[in-house]
């Protein structure tokens, strides 16, 4: 399988980076910080993001088609700028269980 896009690669981190990790978002027994395995290369989780834990790629081209970040521990806000729309061939998206302070997705 080929791996992820570098620019995918990059908006996934910046993403992650725009929020906290706050356990009391969740009250689900088998809630994890998902983005706690999304990692640059060379420190220790490798530079793939098709390895990532909620990360899902095209088997053929690589793209990010999916992120599954559901009870992850996410707190922040996501705005109209946010990198998450800079994953262009997203078709798949779960950010529920999360707190967003009442963010409108645009």
């Amino acid at each position: 399988s080929p791996a992820c896009w570098d620019s995918e690669r990059s908006a996934l981190l910046q993403f992650k980076e725009s929020f906290i990790l706050n356990e009391s978002v969740s009250d689900f027994p088998l809630a994890y910080p998902k983005v706690s395995s999304w990692k640059v290369e060379g420190q220790g989780g490798g530079g793939d993001c098709c390895s990532w834990d909620g990360v899902e790629c095209d088997n053929s081209t690589g793209h990010v088609i999916g992120l599954d970040l559901s009870s992850s521990f996410l707190y922040g806000s996501i705005g109209s700028n946010s990198t998450l729309f800079h994953l262009n061939h997203l078709t798949s998206l779960n950010l529920s269980d999360n707190h967003f302070n009442g963010s409108a997705i645009p």
